[in-house]
């Protein structure tokens, strides 16, 4: 089946890296029909701006949710469905959940629906508008970068404790240990637990295991085949069930169908190059 949907992606430049991942472009070249899918979250939280077309979300394939023209994807442990009714062109910030929540003065576990956020309480809709009338990917990339260095006035992030935590996950590939990651930053395990999902919308330990299932996903995107036991020893299951129930609740498929199905839509959705 034919996909004719682009995407491209581009680094922040240094000023804005405390915050910003990278920066997402999605467009059609159709103007009429859909496409349907699932998103997969990797545990950043990102910026979606939509400017053509509708998105519509359902989580756990329970209901289905049409969303606004720009609102925040968070970090959620669960299979999420996409349906993209065309014509599409999308801006995407993909952002440190951590530091977004903190910067912002947000709190990401009161959400209606686990896995997005409205976000017009905290980003204008005169940025949305900017945005949407710019030409060009690399002109909305620079609009958004003035947008962040005027609001934080060029003063340096410093990271605090549930920052320091949160990238600790990713550098261990989701697989340090709860106890050792509070020991690290020197918080008693109450306020460690209670801060971290404030501010990330999970708990760390959900949190490390979505950061593992991507750590596989990216594994077996280049395999060729599945080594069910190479899997299980590199991401530290107990065998290979606990694998494919941990990638079946993450996913909502088993492995070996999804990754023997066309993935080209999953990736677009999803971000991944």
């Amino acid at each position: 089946m034919p996909i004719n949907l682009t995407s491209s992606c581009c680094e922040p430049d240094e000023s804005s890296a405390f915050l910003v991942r990278r920066f997402l472009f999605l467009e059609s070249k159709s103007k009429t029909g859909s496409y349907s899918d699932k998103h997969i979250p990797e545990g950043s939280c990102t910026l979606m701006f939509n400017f053509k077309g509708e998105v519509d979300m359902s989580i756990n394939n329970s209901f289905s949710q049409e969303l606004p023209p720009y609102f925040l994807t968070l970090p959620f442990l669960g299979p999420v469905s996409i349906k993209a009714t065309l014509p599409i062109d999308s801006f995407g910030v993909a952002c440190k959940t951590s530091v977004f929540s903190r910067l912002f003065n947000i709190s990401l576990n009161t959400c209606r629906i686990p896995s997005y956020r409205r976000i017009d309480d905290v980003i204008p809709v005169d940025l949305y508008e900017e945005l949407k009338n710019a030409e060009g990917f690399i002109a909305r990339v620079q609009i958004f970068q003035k947008y962040l260095n005027d609001l934080t006035k060029g003063e340096e992030y410093i990271p605090d404790n549930i920052d320091i935590a949160y990238e600790r996950i990713y550098e261990s590939n989701g697989l340090i240990h709860i106890s050792d990651l509070i020991n690290d930053v020197n918080l008693n395990s109450r306020s460690f637990r209670r801060n971290f999902y404030c501010r990330i919308g999970v708990s760390a330990k959900s949190l490390c295991r979505i950061v593992r299932a991507n750590q596989v996903l990216n594994a077996l995107k280049e395999a060729n085949e599945i080594d069910f036991q190479n899997i299980v020893f590199t991401g530290k299951y107990f065998d290979q069930p606990h694998f494919v129930n941990d990638f079946r609740k993450f996913i909502g498929e088993s492995p070996g169908t999804f990754f023997h199905r066309d993935l080209r839509l999953v990736k677009l959705f999803s971000g991944i190059q």
